[in-house]
């Protein structure tokens, strides 16, 4: 075999190892234990001592935005059981995908591609969402079309896109896993499984991903002192008032439950996705999409519903020059700032040394415990 032939074989061989899925588990309870039993800590990680600081409880955007989030009882056996199923690809139908596959914690439990594949082999339609701060999330999903995160865990699981798994063929399966008896009866009182237990465990354990320990938050304690020149001064254009950037991402979540037209397309459903307007059939709703949360925004790329922007740069660049028109534009997003949807876009013609200091602030809001959290962990 000749050198050309033996590097190209080479190439293929990585790409086929850097894109596959986790390996199969074994199809049998006592092989499948062998290899992906749980390493725990003796002493349970205390997950219902986690509390967001008190400047968080007490800021006035989150106290009128926020709150929604589940009122599910976090103990420490519950969230440590979410954490061995929310890691454990033996939810899915063929042993390959975990919920963590998509959501990873170094990037903020995101994916750092466009369309997460699943066992069907088909890209998802959307970007997979970074998970944090559940407290102050009521409607899940790009499209917000479900209420509480109870309703919205065991979905992906079912999804025959995503994990495939029959829901009810799930107990079964888990309770012939020796691994979770244990775990079961510690949170719930008895070995059983059932599929509302299983939502219960992992909405417990994603409701511990709770990010406030930033760069930012840390300078809203000592004054920025350890800001750069840069990071100052795109600080400075993100409050400053004429860019807007934290009338839709406010308050100590920089986010807000309010779904926006952000004038990415001029019709979003002749481009392949109507966002909420695919649900509701109403023109008003065309293109309309979650806001999510700047926290580890510069953790989560790619950006936007689809992923179409690679970096930060991009997605500065896009709110600087290219804001679309629409019919249901967001006010804050058109020349007047206030007033009915639908005006003419905003542009800020921001300088070049602007685009990068707003880049570089924006990267303070990375969190810099949560995503290296070990009782937030793969466990196996």
């Amino acid at each position: 075999m000749t050198k050309a032939k033996w590097l190209a074989l080479a190439i293929l061989l990585f790409i086929w190892v850097g894109c596959r899925k986790n390996d199969p588990v074994p199809d049998g309870t006592d092989d499948y234990q062998a290899v992906r039993s749980p390493q725990l800590p003796d002493e349970l990680f205390a997950y219902s001592t986690l509390e967001f600081p008190d400047t968080w409880l007490n800021d006035p955007a989150l106290q009128l935005f926020g709150g929604f989030g589940s009122d599910i009882e976090v103990t420490d056996a519950g969230a440590t059981l979410g954490r061995v199923l929310f890691h454990d690809p033996g939810l899915s139908a063929d042993g390959t995908v975990s919920c963590a596959t998509c959501h990873q914690q170094a990037r903020a439990f995101s994916d750092p591609v466009a369309l997460s594949t699943g066992v069907s082999g088909i890209p998802t339609d959307r970007n997979a969402m970074a998970l944090f701060n559940f407290k102050y999330q009521r409607r899940m999903f790009w499209d917000l079309r479900t209420v509480g995160l109870e309703n919205q865990v065991l979905q992906p699981i079912e999804h025959p896109d995503e994990m495939a798994m029959d829901l009810a063929a799930l107990p079964a399966k888990l309770e012939e896993i020796t691994f979770y008896n244990g775990l079961f009866e510690a949170a719930f009182g008895d070995a059983t499984v059932t599929t509302e237990r299983v939502a219960s465990a992992l909405t417990q354990f994603v409701m511990c991903f709770q990010s406030y320990s930033s760069r930012f938050d840390a300078g809203l304690e000592d004054g920025f002192i350890h800001f750069t020149e840069s990071e100052e001064m795109g600080r400075d254009i993100f409050f400053n008032g004429e860019t807007r950037c934290n009338q839709c991402h406010s308050g100590k979540n920089l986010f807000s439950t309010q779904p926006f037209v952000n004038g990415l397309e001029v019709d979003y459903a002749a481009a392949g996705d109507g966002g909420i307007g695919a649900l509701s059939a109403d023109p008003f709703d065309d293109g309309r999409f979650k806001t999510v949360s700047l926290r580890n925004i510069g953790l989560t790329a790619p950006y936007m519903h689809d992923g179409r922007f690679a970096t930060l740069r991009e997605v500065v660049d896009f709110y600087s020059d290219d804001i679309q028109a629409h019919p249901f534009l967001d006010e804050r997003l058109s020349v007047n700032g206030f007033g009915s949807p639908g005006q003419e876009p905003y542009a800020l013609s921001l300088t070049e040394q602007e685009r990068e200091s707003l880049v570089d602030f924006l990267e303070t809001f990375n969190d810099t415990v949560m995503v290296k959290a070990d009782w937030l962990s793969d466990p196996f």
